[in-house]
């Protein structure tokens, strides 16, 4: 589905065109048709000769509604310039053409519009010449020129054939799976409840569809479409749809809010980064900083240029430059802006969106930028994923460029070719810049050493330790360490990493605290020292008590309780005996036969427990699996 637009002078005859085309009056508003002027956007639909069928966005010519008109002409297609034959170029014909140079529209129609009222055949041509004269080096330069009259008739005939072959040489919207609904009207319909319009792109939406309004973020649901006064279930990328939405107020919904799909909500920013050309007959340089209302689909919003590495941008000039609003903006990379003067209100530029989730630009960081930018500007697919990874390093593949104009299939197509071509590392569900993989790897097997060597008698470290002094998510370091296991340069078990041959070793102070600890549990064969009573005893000596529980020499009961390793051996032997023998055991026969204290007896059967060697039963234990 097309979309072309009206562009042209006040009473150059826009209105009464569409209507002699479409049999449809675009203007809607009881002021409009008091006044004999089209104040807000119109809309009518005409079905062409091959079949096609198009909608016309009709805008007003008067200087006081351009604010109206640039919000018409974001979604078209194709341009319908009319001039008048009988006034000639005039202001606002200059300045829509310079809109729709602006805004991208690259084709359209030139109507000589009022040729009934010119006598004179040679001043006709002229006139046609002027207009063919300042199409020159504009996007309409080679747009045909056709003479008409809406009054008596001339040329509606041939205006209609060249809008249906014009019509079959533009390419149909794209469907990316990103629909998009920028809004230019909002009405309430008793019993039905708010309706918006507006001109579909980027996707499609059905009836049940559940969606968001942006920048406000309210939810609600399609109860109903209708496109060309027509019911519709569907609705495709380039028509002129109205959404009922469901369980809103008219107040929760404005013009230039954007309906999208509640799965495929853009993110929001203060910041855009973007291209600027300055007019040449913007008549004064754009200051540094200087405010002015920026224009975005269908929304108008003041904010501040700030230009990127400059003071001022002089008329016929571009600049990189920062759009700061104080309000959060939807804008997707490749969006086309204008900006306005306030006073006296003028048209004075416009450009593209290349980063619409920036941040607020550093001094300092001008040069790194400026060359981030650059790049964007061819916006090749390729080159805005490798800048966008650049942003951090990383990003997740499937937020990767969601406030773009390439679907999330082109998207990640793209990036296993990347991958493929070793210009990025997919990790998880993460792409990662080969230059930040290379860099985190070399970090954690340092990471790991260096605690070896400063505490060398705990020869591996808890994966979580090393990990929270990374910046990187948490699923990109778990395939960074996989991928170092897997090369050989990094040991993990149970979640503890080591370095290839580092073993624990004791420092000669360590040496002799492990001598002296053996030789508290030598002496105190029935009443052995608790983790804190060596730690209260000796200095320093409980990495040491540790160390000798890693190794086994010292058994771990729980709650610090600890036995030498032969001694429980020698216990474990004797209470398998016992309980052969009796069939049972309490906790009086162990202290009984080993000497020991409830304080120790307890732990003990409570691990012997969890080894299997014994069961509970009431206040006894009998043989546990491992015996039976």
């Amino acid at each position: 589905m097309l979309t072309f637009g009206t562009a042209g002078h006040i009473d150059h005859g826009k209105s009464s065109l569409v209507k002699a085309l479409t049999s449809i009056d675009p203007d809607r508003l009881p002021e409009e048709k008091k006044r004999g002027m089209t104040i807000d956007l119109g809309f009518a639909w005409m079905d062409l000769p091959s079949g096609e069928t198009i909608g016309i966005i009709d805008v007003p010519g008067h200087k006081q509604f351009v604010h109206n008109v640039i919000p018409g002409l974001f979604s078209i297609d194709a341009a319908l310039l009319v001039v008048a034959a009988d006034d000639g170029w005039m202001p606002q014909t200059e300045e829509h053409l310079r809109i729709l140079d602006l805004l991208g529209v690259r084709c359209g129609i030139v109507a000589l519009n009022k040729v009934d009222l010119i006598t004179d055949a040679e001043w006709l041509e002229e006139v046609q010449k002027d207009v063919a004269s300042r199409l020159a080096g504009t996007n309409l330069e080679n747009a045909p020129i056709i003479r008409v009259s809406t009054r008596s008739g001339i040329g509606i005939t041939e205006l209609t054939q060249a809008i249906d072959a014009l019509a079959q040489k533009l390419s149909p919207r794209q469907d990316i799976g990103k629909p998009r609904l920028p809004i230019d009207r909002v009405f309430v319909i008793k019993g039905s409840g708010v309706v918006v319009t507006g001109t579909l792109s980027q996707g499609i939406f059905h009836t049940g569809d559940a969606v968001n309004i942006t920048p406000s973020g309210l939810s609600t649901r399609i109860r109903s479409m209708e496109s060309f006064k027509k019911n519709t279930s569907v609705s495709a990328p380039g028509v002129r749809v109205a959404l009922n939405l469901a369980g809103l107020k008219r107040t929760d919904v404005h013009r230039g809010d954007i309906v999208t799909a509640e799965r495929q909500s853009p993110l929001l920013s203060r910041f855009l980064d973007a291209h600027l050309t300055l007019l040449s007959d913007a008549e004064i340089p754009l200051k540094n900083m200087a405010e002015v209302l920026v224009y975005l689909e269908t929304r108008e919003l003041l904010g501040r240029i700030s230009i990127i590495g400059a003071k001022t941008l002089e008329p016929g000039e571009s600049a990189l430059v920062q759009l700061r609003f104080q309000e959060d903006v939807s804008a997707f990379i490749g969006e086309r802006f204008i900006i306005r003067r306030q006073s006296p209100a003028r048209t004075i530029g416009g450009g593209v969106v290349l980063d619409p989730l920036a941040e607020k630009l550093k001094l300092s960081a001008t040069p790194e930028r400026v060359a981030f930018l650059q790049k964007r500007l061819t916006q090749d697919l390729d080159t805005l994923i490798l800048s966008e990874i650049s942003k951090k390093g990383w990003a997740e593949t499937q937020q990767l460029l969601l406030n773009s104009l390439h679907s999330t299939d082109d998207i990640l197509a793209h990036v296993k070719q990347l991958s493929e071509q070793k210009l990025l590392v997919l990790a998880a569900d993460y792409a990662v810049q080969p230059a930040v993989w290379q860099d985190n790897c070399l970090k954690v097997l340092s990471a790991i050493d260096a605690k070896y060597k400063t505490n060398p008698i705990q020869a591996g470290t808890p994966q979580a330790a090393i990990q929270k002094d990374f910046a990187v998510p948490p699923d990109i370091f778990d395939a960074l360490v996989q991928q170092l296991v897997a090369k050989g340069k990094l040991v993990r078990q149970n979640d503890v990493l080591y370095l290839p041959g580092n073993a624990s070793a004791l420092s000669p102070q360590q040496e002799s605290l492990r001598q002296t600890i053996l030789g508290m549990f030598a002496t105190q064969v029935t009443t052995p020292p608790t983790l804190s009573e060596i730690g209260k005893r000796l200095a320093n000596s409980l990495p040491v008590a540790y160390y000798l529980v890693k190794q086994g020499l010292l058994v771990d009961f729980g709650g610090g309780v600890l036995l030498e390793k032969a001694h429980f051996e020698g216990i474990c032997r004797e209470v398998t005996v016992l309980l052969k023998q009796n069939g049972h055991v309490s906790i009086q026969d162990i202290n009984q036969h080993f000497g020991l204290s409830r304080k120790y007896s307890v732990p003990l059967l409570t691990y012997l427990d969890r080894l299997g060697i014994t069961r509970r039963e009431g206040d006894v234990r009998v043989a546990g699996k491992k015996l039976l």
